[in-house]
């Protein structure tokens, strides 16, 4: 209860303050966020000045304050590693603005964890997170550039996401990226070197402020098509490159056979969205997404895929019920040592609720069919139920878990597939614009293969938080 009580002090000081700048100030201002077209509201106003009003400054931020509980989240009970502890994420920026053809954006991160039996390797004190330029034409539906250490989010963010929404420390990447924004289409080029907040620490590795990763480079096409409204579609290209053989964190490229050696992984997809049918009753919509990935990974030949699929109903109903059906597929090695290797790897995706709150997959060696339900019993209250199956795709190959670290592998293949299935609940609180509070649960019951590996235990998550944007 201490820990709750040091963690939620600073969610309780920060909402005083907010509280009292609410009373004082009746209106508020909203820009748009360095990354994404979300609408964020900003508890100052923002200062301008020069001739019409041409130099703008937006002074920003966020803070997360999270509380988890995790029990047997190894599955054995022989070992003693259940854990309470908080994470707080602080980050404020500065956005200035030049007659909406040149923009400077600069954000400080502080990420800090509270009372952990372990590292998990989430913490990082005070250091620039984002700085970046960009230049955009003075005509409606410009082309712009942006260069600079970034956030960068792409899709559906299933393979690519730098959206600051759960982990301590989110992607961030340095290099320059071009975009344009039309009525019937999107598009995104970029050219970046990743950064990574891992380092080395006595024989193994901690967290640190985000730093490039030597040799690594990630680059890509993007473009969403809109002209068949309501669908929307995406047909792109990815590419992570990466001839680093000399570093130690991150890790190498290695071939199965440990062979230290270059990597270039490609990846072609598409993405689909929109309504099937749509009368007074609800909504009936689909989405769809795969792609195939190629190249090699040392001296291995690198031939991968992926398939998401989901469909969903909404009620035009009180409390505005929706139910989906959610399924995801990710190729795993088929056969150790054949010089080739069938591992699908997402790019930089997100990790946390699209299969699940436990973090115990990811798109890689998976295969995961969901059932995903929300209600608004108010206009400020969701509720978001879920059940969770999961198989692996390849028996020979790992379990990952959510960071892409390998959980367990049978070689054999004689444990099966099930490693299986979760039960969860989230509630999200919006208080006002500027703050929500969220809290959740999850049990994960272990399969078949879990039980073979020694991984036989149920394991329970349990998390409180508040988000305070200004």
């Amino acid at each position: 209860m201490n820990l709750i009580r040091q963690s939620f002090l600073v969610a309780s000081l920060s909402m005083a303050c907010i509280a009292s700048v609410q009373s004082a100030r009746p209106t508020s201002t909203i820009t748009s966020t360095s990354e994404t077209k979300t609408a964020v509201p900003h508890v100052l106003a923002p200062i301008s000045w020069g001739e019409d009003n041409e130099w703008s400054l937006q002074i920003g931020g966020m803070q997360r304050v999270r509380y988890e509980r995790r029990d047997d989240y190894d599955m054995d009970k022989g070992i003693g590693d259940n854990d309470n502890f908080g994470l707080v994420r602080s980050q404020i920026n500065a956005d200035l603005v030049y007659r909406n053809v040149a923009r400077a954006f600069i954000e400080v991160l502080d990420a800090r964890t509270i009372g952990t039996r372990v590292d998990y390797q989430q913490e990082a004190y005070a250091h620039v997170q984002q700085a970046w330029l960009e230049l955009r034409e003075d005509r409606p539906n410009p082309w712009s550039i942006r260069v600079g250490r970034q956030e960068l989010s792409l899709g559906e963010h299933l393979l690519v996401d730098s959206s600051p929404t759960w982990g301590n420390l989110p992607h961030v990447h340095e290099g320059v990226r071009i975009m344009r924004e039309t009525p019937d289409w999107d598009m995104s080029m970029f050219l970046v070197q990743p950064t990574s907040s891992k380092k080395a620490y006595e024989g193994g590795t901690t967290s640190d402020a985000n730093h490039r990763v030597d040799g690594q480079w990630f680059y890509g096409i993007y473009p969403t098509f809109k002209f068949l409204r309501p669908h929307e579609f995406d047909v792109y290209f990815l590419g992570l490159s990466d001839d680093g053989t000399h570093r130690n964190v991150p890790a190498p490229p290695k071939s199965e056979d440990g062979t230290v050696g270059t990597s270039d992984r490609y990846t072609v997809g598409t993405r689909w969205r929109g309504p099937i049918s749509k009368t007074d009753r609800g909504t009936l919509a689909y989405g769809v997404e795969g792609g195939y990935q190629f190249g090699h990974q040392s001296s291995d030949k690198v031939q991968a895929y992926f398939l998401h699929t989901d469909l969903s109903y909404q009620w035009n109903a009180p409390w505005k019920p929706k139910v989906s059906l959610v399924g995801n597929l990710a190729s795993g090695d088929r056969r150790m040592g054949d010089g080739e290797t069938n591992t699908f790897q997402p790019p930089f995706g997100t990790v946390h609720t699209p299969y699940g709150i436990v973090d115990f997959a990811r798109l890689q060696n998976l295969r995961h069919i969901g059932i995903e339900t929300s209600f608004q019993p108010n206009e400020k209250l969701t509720i978001e139920p879920g059940i969770h199956q999961f198989w692996l795709d390849s028996r020979t190959d790992s379990w990952y878990n959510s960071g892409g670290s390998s959980l367990a592998r049978d070689k054999t293949g004689q444990s099966g597939r099930d490693l299986g299935y979760e039960i969860d609940i989230v509630a999200k609180y919006k208080m006002n614009k500027f703050t929500t509070l969220e809290a959740g649960g999850a049990h994960f019951l272990a399969g078949r293969y879990a039980d073979k590996n020694g991984r036989s235990d149920a394991a329970s998550y349990l998390y409180l938080q508040y988000v305070l944007k200004f």
